[in-house]
C-alpha cells in the first residue's frame, strides 16, 4: 500500500474528516439493494448518515429529483409527467422504481413505440425532459460534492448540498455549450471510481473497520 493510502474495507462505510458524519460509499443506493439497506441500518442505529433513505428516494426518482433540485435553485430542464402523449425532442425516464431504462426521443413519429415500452403499455407514467435546440446530453461523476472535470464542479457541489449522495453518475443537459442542467442521478458503484477519484475520497474520509 502506498504511503498515505488508507485501507478501504468492503463495508464502504467511512466518516467525513470535516465533521465525522458517517458516509455510505457503496455508490449504488438503488431501492431494496445493499447500499440502500446499509443506510437504513445506520439510520436505525441512530447514526447521522449520508445518504439517508429519504435522500436516496428523492435523488433516484427522476421527477422528485428534478423538483427538489429546482426548489433549491439548481438549474433543471423543463419537464412533465405523462403515460401517453409527448412532443419530441425529449428524454424519457420511467417513474416505476423497478425500471432502470431511459430513452432519448428526437424525431416525431417514434413517440408511441417509446411510450409503450417505458410505460408498460401506457400503465405507468414517465418523466419527459425537454431538449431545446443547442442541447446535448453529457455525464460526469460526482464524488462527495466534487468532479474531476472543472466544468462540472459547481453542479457536483450543488448535488451534494441538496441530496447528500456521496457517489453519483450524473446525467446533465449542456445547453449552447455553456449552461449545465441537472437531468438525472444514477448509481456509481465505488469500484468504478477512477484513480484520481479514489485519491480524492481518501483525502476526505477515514474508513471504518
Amino acid at each position: 500500500m502506498k504511503p498515505g493510502t488508507q485501507h478501504q474495507p468492503e463495508s464502504r462505510i467511512a466518516s467525513l474528516n470535516s465533521d465525522n458524519t458517517i458516509v455510505n460509499l457503496t455508490g449504488d443506493y438503488t431501492y431494496l439493494c445493499e447500499g440502500y439497506y446499509r443506510s437504513q441500518d445506520l439510520e436505525a442505529d441512530g447514526e447521522n448518515v449520508y445518504p439517508t433513505c429519504v435522500e436516496i428516494l428523492d435523488a433516484y426518482i427522476v421527477p422528485i429529483c428534478l423538483e427538489k433540485a429546482k426548489q433549491a435553485g439548481v438549474p433543471v430542464p423543463e419537464h412533465y409527467i405523462t403515460n401517453d402523449y409527448f412532443d419530441p425532442p425529449v428524454m424519457l425516464d420511467p417513474i416505476n422504481p423497478f425500471m432502470d431504462q431511459q430513452r432519448l426521443v428526437l424525431k416525431p413519429g417514434t413517440q408511441e413505440r417509446a411510450a409503450r415500452s417505458l410505460t408498460r403499455n401506457f400503465t405507468y407514467a414517465v418523466c419527459c425532459q425537454e431538449l431545446p435546440p443547442g442541447t446535448r446530453v453529457s455525464h460526469f461523476h460526482a464524488v462527495l460534492g466534487w468532479s474531476s472535470s472543472p466544468r462540472f464542479r459547481t453542479m457536483a457541489t450543488l448535488i451534494w448540498d441538496v441530496f447528500h449522495i456521496p457517489l453519483a453518475n450524473v446525467r446533465v443537459f449542456v445547453r449552447n455549450g455553456e449552461t449545465v442542467l441537472l437531468s438525472r442521478l444514477k448509481p456509481l458503484p465505488f469500484e468504478r471510481l477512477t484513480a484520481r477519484e479514489h485519491e480524492y475520497v481518501s483525502r476526505r474520509v477515514t474508513w471504518q473497520t
